[in-house]
């Protein structure tokens, strides 16, 4: 069952993921990044203030073979991203402290994080908010819920596209 359907008129050819089920019971796929002459773990920081869905997502990522951190709102994620660099920002839109739109925006304003995949995780499945994340930079938009392997392929896609680019 395809996980992804990207909208024809989405800004910047952003893929939405619709939901499907739940979160899987296994994921045995390694997500090395494009073009490194040896395997490298990549890093991710995943942001959400639901400490038990960030809590399946960091197992998932682990066992897949990244460097996980993790926050549960925003200007910790902004403070983290500034101190790490991940290769992948999972990021959730409503959270104390700082928005993801905030977070979003603050990134990609600073050059040090061009090449850095940034995924909005969020229930709300309206457009001006698949929009307003496209505009801002995001490179994809997955709504909640969904399953995590499907997760883990747009990782993997965009954390390449963003490796590969300019």
């Amino acid at each position: 069952m395809p996980f992804a359907k990207v909208i024809d008129k989405f800004p910047h050819n952003v893929a939405v993921v619709l939901p499907s089920l739940c979160l899987p019971r296994e994921f045995n796929q390694v997500f090395p990044v494009s073009g490194a002459d040896r395997p490298v773990k990549p890093k991710v920081l995943i942001v959400d203030d639901e400490d038990f869905f960030r809590k399946m997502i960091v197992l998932g990522f682990e066992r897949n073979g990244f460097i996980v951190f993790q926050a549960d709102n925003g200007e910790d994620a902004v403070r983290i991203a500034q101190t790490e660099f991940p290769d992948l920002i999972l990021l959730d839109l409503v959270m104390p402290r700082l928005l993801g739109f905030e977070v979003c925006q603050l990134l990609r304003k600073d050059d040090r994080f061009s090449k850095t995949a940034i995924i909005i995780m969020s229930a709300k499945s309206y457009k001006p908010d698949m929009d307003k994340a496209a505009e801002l930079g995001a490179d994809a938009y997955v709504v909640k819920p969904f399953e995590l392997n499907d997760l883990m392929k747009a990782a993997g896609d965009n954390m390449n596209k963003r490796k590969n680019s300019q």
